[in-house]
């Protein structure tokens, strides 16, 4: 009734309405680009053939991530079949944790009830986890939506192949990303939370010709002295030239956060989410403080100098 092909912890999970596996369905070929699996950059590859479908995962291990990406092709031509990754773990909770939009919810790993039989399949952003008070594992990825947890067991929906209302719902060629990331401690402990953000934005360098320029070698659009925040949104203010910054608590933890602007900042405070100005704020050396609430939601207006006022200012000091 169901296929899994196992690499490590790692189960890709095949449910049909009927099937019985064929041995000639696990994996099909294996190979290392590189001398040996753990090498920077170099992923180890694994290609799976399953009835009319191919699957081709690259396996990365970087150094200095604690994440384990795969970065999965898809062929895909099925009816009736539901595609999931699952990652057992030898944590045991009887609740498992889901990211939802600037916050996280609580959901059980139990079918004791009714209501609980009914989650055999919620939502979640970039991120579910699984752990107990020493250890867990985060199931992380970039674009996929739908979870499941049960027992020891996290599982993430990858590819449907309903008949209906669209007969070829999914069919053809997919590309997308999910990782593991084994953990101490809890997800707080573990900044799941970032690890999440750090694979669905990851920093993007540039390589460009010498020129000219106003700015320093090294420069900073802003900083955050807090773990336990996440900016969300950095942009021009809907009426005006002011900037907009909006951040969230996620760890339940009250507490101040410095926001480090850049430099020219003449005016900053509070607003709601409609950026009507609430409580005005006072700027030393650059910077803000904000007390935040836990999981509360931040918005900070900031107005700077015209590029005029501040070059002649800098001109000034110097």
């Amino acid at each position: 009734m169901k296929q899994t092909v196992f690499l490590s912890s790692i189960a890709l999970v095949c449910f049909a309405s009927i099937y019985a596996p064929k041995p000639s369905e696990t994996a099909h070929a294996i190979s290392i680009s590189g001398n040996q699996f753990v090498r920077d950059g170099k992923p180890y590859q694994i290609v799976n053939h399953f009835q009319n479908s191919t699957f081709v995962r690259d396996i990365t291990l970087t150094a200095g991530s604690p994440r384990v990406d795969v970065h999965m092709t898809a062929d895909w031509h099925e009816k009736h079949i539901l595609l999931k990754v699952a990652a057992p773990s030898s944590a045991h909770n009887e609740k498992a944790t889901f990211e939802i939009p600037y916050g996280s919810i609580e959901r059980p790993t139990t079918r004791n009830t009714p209501a609980e039989q009914g989650k055999f399949e919620v939502p979640a952003l970039q991120w579910a986890d699984l752990s107990d008070a020493t250890h867990g594992v985060s199931l992380l990825n970039d674009c996929k939506y739908g979870y499941d947890a049960k027992g020891n067991v996290l599982r993430l929906s990858l590819l449907r192949s309903p008949e209906w209302p669209d007969p070829h719902a999914d069919e053809g060629r997919h590309e997308f990303t999910y990782s593991f990331y084994p953990h101490g401690g809890n997800w707080r402990d573990a900044l799941t939370v970032r690890r999440g953000y750090e694979l669905n934005y990851p920093m993007l360098a540039r390589q460009i010709e010498k020129h000219d320029g106003d700015l320093k070698d090294e420069f900073s659009f802003l900083g955050i002295q807090a773990d336990n925040v996440v900016l969300t949104a950095m942009k021009k203010a809907e009426d005006g030239d002011a900037v907009i910054l909006r951040y969230y608590e996620w760890a339940g933890k009250e507490g101040d956060v410095k926001l480090q602007l850049p430099s020219g900042a003449q005016v900053a405070s509070e607003t709601d989410l409609m950026e009507r100005p609430t409580t005005e704020l006072s700027i030393k050396n650059d910077s803000v403080t904000v007390h935040t609430k836990p999981y509360e939601i931040k918005t900070v207006l900031a107005r700077f100098a015209p590029k005029s006022q501040q070059s002649t200012s800098e001109r000034r000091t110097h």
